[in-house]
């Protein structure tokens, strides 16, 4: 049973290719996604796998046997009949903020009443001690910065007709609190809540699309069959995630047994990373993403 949670946000610092396998279809790599709402997401099994290749690169070998009992037993010794299981979890990281490529202000980043609603359930599920989120209502914005004239923005090619509130600006207060001095970039002018429906269009449509191809090394052309299509999320996407923590299971080792040492060891002692590489492409500098505890 896990007794303690931590709560945290991941932050796009390159764009990121967590995939979902080959497919028929324009795109040939496609992203992960929700299948009941379309969002892109990252699958905690993807996270969990990033996190344990990031962590115990560095370990030292005294630190090799706690990290075991925390992550669970590798694959190469669970061919062993002693195999341990994982004292920690994660989920899902689901969208919180989208950036949209804005006519004025460079980019906007966009969310929507459902993605706010779910957020603030999630927090109270898990009895955070967060204040929920202000949801404003649909075509709001935080700032005059991204407007273009009378009342009106412009996002990708769509037109949309705004107002300034209170609501939204109290949101993108609470959000730029989120991220505290993680950032450099202020959320708190670029802030656009649309309709859901809105949202869901950009989330489907507007991430990257890259062509890509393999060159022959003796011809120096393309390899015949060698053009696919691959789906990023872009840069300066926001998700949100929750890390789970139990007591190691079985007998522990000394200093390793409570719910409370293995935050320790993670969190507390600087384990878990502030930026790590999540997905395909490592290579390309694809998929760094930055971790803030919320």
């Amino acid at each position: 049973m896990y007794t303690l949670v931590r709560p945290f946000l991941l932050h796009a610092i390159t764009s990121v290719h967590a995939g979902s396998g080959s497919e028929i279809g324009l795109v040939d790599l496609p992203i992960q996604r929700e299948k009941h709402t379309g969002f892109p997401k990252i699958e905690s099994s993807s996270l969990k796998g990033a996190l344990r290749y990031t962590i115990e690169a560095p370990l030292k070998p005294d630190e090799k046997k706690k990290f075991e009992l925390i992550f669970g037993s590798s694959k190469k010794e669970q061919n062993n009949n002693d195999t341990q299981s994982s004292a920690i979890a994660l989920s899902d990281a689901r969208i919180l903020l989208f950036p949209v490529k804005s006519m004025r202000g460079v980019f906007a980043w966009i969310t929507c009443p459902q993605v706010l609603k779910r957020f603030n359930d999630e927090m109270m599920l898990h009895q955070s001690n967060l204040e929920p989120l202000v949801v404003p209502g649909a075509n709001t914005v935080s700032s005059e910065r991204l407007i273009v004239a009378n009342g009106n923005i412009v996002l990708e090619e769509y037109n949309f007709s705004v107002n300034i509130t209170d609501e939204v600006k109290t949101l993108a207060e609470q959000l730029s609190s989120l991220v505290k001095k993680e950032l450099y970039t202020d959320l708190r002018d670029r802030i656009v809540v649309l309709d859901d429906d809105d949202f869901t269009d950009f989330v489907k449509l507007s991430t990257e699309i890259n062509a890509r191809i393999k060159i022959n090394q003796e011809t120096g052309t393309v390899d015949n069959g060698a053009l696919w299509y691959e789906e990023n999320v872009p840069p300066e996407t926001i998700f949100y995630s929750f890390l789970y923590i139990g007591q190691i299971r079985g007998n522990g080792v000394e200093g390793l047994k409570s719910a409370e040492d293995v935050e320790k060891f993670l969190v507390v002692e600087g384990r878990f990373p502030d930026v790590f590489q999540l997905g395909g492409n490592s290579t390309l500098g694809r998929g760094m993403l930055r971790r803030i505890w919320v």
